[in-house]
């Protein structure tokens, strides 16, 4: 987690030491580069990094996000824990309509596809050859992977405030609906009996299927690129 903590300092002392007297309006049609640092602190943590490119005039941008995590730098778990070997892969793509401008503040309302898949690693002993009645012809010891796929939908607002060091603060709120599928990866075990790692928060069990409510709250630090008049 220390890492973590130093990438948010190096991203807030660029932004400080970078000067122009940017507002709102001469900055709409500039690209903004973007980090949201509370995917840190998702039980599925991640290291969420972002763009957010205008489409001409319009007052329509378009947000790409990334993000990359893994368990052995999640602030979920501690020394006695049993870490699962986590791998999480994130994308969240908005389409956004800007409706008002001020001087230091935007508001704006858009949706958005949210697509993440966890995948884990475990050494366990796997059921073969088994039916949905009888139980298993025998078991193995085997190297499986299972992965924990999230699609969402979201209907979003937010407010995007611009200070004059080019600095960003993007807050926003949604909801919609997300879909979740648990699936083995590890070829040739389709009919086997797999075993989900142990987490509290998720059902990691291959063969589960949930289609649920889903709400979005955050915020991203940005700065915004080119070049400005002085």
């Amino acid at each position: 987690m220390r890492n973590n903590y130093l990438l948010v300092l190096a991203f807030c002392l660029i932004l400080t030491r970078v000067s122009a007297q940017v507002d709102a309006q001469t900055a709409s049609d500039h690209v903004i580069i973007k980090y949201s640092p509370l995917p840190m602190f998702d039980f599925d943590n991640t290291i969420q990094v972002g763009v957010e490119i205008p489409l001409g005039k319009s007052g329509v941008t378009l947000q790409q996000d990334l993000g990359f995590g893994r368990s052995t730098f999640s602030a979920w778990y501690t020394e006695s824990t049993n870490v699962p070997d986590k791998t999480t892969y994130k994308s969240r793509t908005t389409l956004r309509y800007y409706y008002f401008t001020k001087r230091r503040v935007r508001g704006y309302f858009g949706g958005e596809f949210m697509f993440k898949q966890v995948v884990y690693r475990q050494n366990q002993w796997v059921g073969m050859d088994c039916s949905g009645f009888g139980g298993c012809g025998y078991f193995e010891n085997k190297d499986v992977r299972i992965a924990r796929v999230v699609g969402a939908g979201h209907g979003k607002i937010g407010w995007q405030f611009y200070f004059p060091s080019r600095l960003t603060m993007d807050l926003f709120a949604g909801m919609g609906m997300r879909s979740i599928k648990v699936r083995t990866l590890t070829p040739g075990l389709n009919d086997a009996f797999v075993r989900g790692p142990d987490e509290f928060w998720a059902s990691s069990t291959p063969g589960t299927r949930d289609f649920v409510p889903s709400l979005v709250l955050g915020f991203h630090l940005g700065i915004v690129l080119g070049k400005f008049e002085d």
